[in-house]
């Protein structure tokens, strides 16, 4: 039997809006009493089940430049040029398996600007299409195109243009879909089946979330958090966790050119100082391992489907930008 998962409905291609629902699965310690958890080095070592059912990064890249392309294909039909390709660097975001870890390395160098993980700004192909000059006006009419009604202020939403009628989810909602057509799709409230490939990134963010939430409940985590706090104040930070200290990092201006500032710097060094000293990544690394290890088990039908899915749509995208024209 399907397990039920709770979802919010979202619109737009990039929407991180988490999901509703809760799960009665209870997972058992993730080692004996007094067992020792390894020290780790980078977020490569540590092992997180769930994310076999997130696109990589070059699956992610072959949808996307599909997408671009019956982006194109739409705006054509609505006498519009062609805009730049599609990027969307938030399945990488995902993909992280401890978001607030902080290398030294990294610290020292780019403070809280490019921790360890995050994915850069893809470079320009050389078949990249591309926006031309564009007035403020006939930009407005693209975005309004190109998102759909739905997801456009309501002063500049278009339900048609040149007496084509504009969908509510415009051209790129149109690009989804037309890669979900005839995919498996997995289900949820209680048999819905999922309809956007947003739905199924909101699935993924909830299941990654349950499992988070029993990283966080384990005494190990507490413990070391607390001592992670201890160091931190030590060195006159006051900070709770790694997410307050890079809150904090984000409201310090940067410098002229973009950069961290001194300020930034220091605290982020110290942050990594600290979560060395207390083996963060290895604490984080091992229970994540363990929880979604469990989360996986609990509802590996419904993320087979969703590996499915992904499987699908990555062979039509290869079909699509094979194709010419």
């Amino acid at each position: 039997m399907r397990k039920r998962i709770g979802v919010g409905i979202t619109v737009g291609f990039f929407s991180l809006a988490a999901v509703s629902g809760c799960s009665s699965h209870e997972d058992g310690p993730a080692s004996e009493p007094g067992q020792e958890i390894p020290r780790l080095s980078s977020l490569s070592e540590v092992q997180a089940p769930i994310n076999r059912y997130v696109q990589t990064e070059q699956e992610d890249s072959i949808i996307l430049k599909a997408r671009s392309k019956l982006a194109a294909q739409c705006l054509k039909r609505y006498g519009l040029p062609p805009q730049s390709e599609l990027t969307d660097p938030l399945t990488g975001m995902v993909r992280n398996p401890a978001p607030f870890y902080l290398s030294e390395q990294d610290a020292a160098r780019y403070g809280y600007r490019a921790p360890s993980g995050q994915p850069s700004t893809p470079p320009a192909t050389s078949n990249s299409t591309k926006r031309p000059a564009l007035s403020a006006s006939e930009r407005e009419t693209i975005d309004a195109v190109m998102n759909g009604w739905g997801n456009t202020p309501k002063e500049e939403a278009l339900h048609s243009y040149r007496g084509r009628p504009v969908t509510r989810t415009g051209c790129i909602g149109e690009s989804d879909a037309r890669l979900m057509a005839n995919t498996t799709r997995p289900r949820i409230n209680g048999g819905q089946q999922i309809t956007s490939s947003t739905q199924i990134l909101n699935l993924i963010l909830d299941l990654k979330s349950r499992a988070s939430d029993k990283v966080e409940g384990d005494p190990r985590y507490k413990s070391m958090i607390s001592s992670w706090a201890s160091c931190m104040r030590n060195s006159g930070h006051a900070y709770a966790t790694p997410s307050d200290a890079q809150s904090a990092a984000a409201e310090m201006a940067p410098t002229a050119s973009g950069g961290p500032s001194g300020k930034e710097l220091r605290l982020a060094r110290q942050d990594a100082v600290c979560q060395q000293k207390v083996n963060y990544l290895g604490v984080v690394g091992h229970l994540t391992g363990h929880y979604q290890k469990g989360v996986v088990q609990e509802y590996r039908e419904t993320l087979a489907d969703v590996r499915e899915n992904i499987d699908q749509r990555v062979a039509m995208a290869k079909k699509i930008n094979a194709a010419g024209g």
